[in-house]
């Protein structure tokens, strides 16, 4: 059995960073949809919610590496005028969505990271 990845690694190779924001959130949107479906699937089954999945039992996972590369793109980005410092608190303020549909899928731990995102942009546009 393969493991889907969402977001498909092939599609956010050489994307600009609107493209990269836009293709992180429709994955996390899908794997959203998965997870949630699965919870579903087996609280119907009646199967105990608390039991971890193994490694093995996993069929859809979403890529967090292209997330903190994303991650890293941001944080580099300059912000010596006021342009700049916009632009960049809008790209973390649409990051903040991605984690915030995250957390939707069953990881209530994300939104702390999503509160320093929208901080961190309300502090770019002050």
């Amino acid at each position: 059995m393969s493991i889907m990845f969402y977001p498909h690694e092939e599609d956010l190779g050489s994307s600009a960073i609107p493209a990269k924001l836009e293709l992180l959130l429709t994955g996390a949107e899908r794997y959203k949809a998965i997870i949630l479906e699965t919870a579903a699937k087996s609280a119907e089954a009646n199967i105990d919610s608390a039991k971890r999945m193994t490694p093995r039992e996993l069929t859809h996972v979403y890529n967090w590496q292209e997330l903190a590369k994303l991650l890293r793109e941001l944080r580099e980005l300059p912000e010596q005028n006021p342009a700049g410092r916009l632009t960049k608190a809008g790209y973390l303020t649409k990051l903040a969505e991605i984690y915030e549909v995250l957390r939707g899928a069953k990881m209530p731990k994300l939104e702390a990271v999503r509160l320093a995102l929208i901080n961190e942009a309300n502090q770019l546009k002050s």
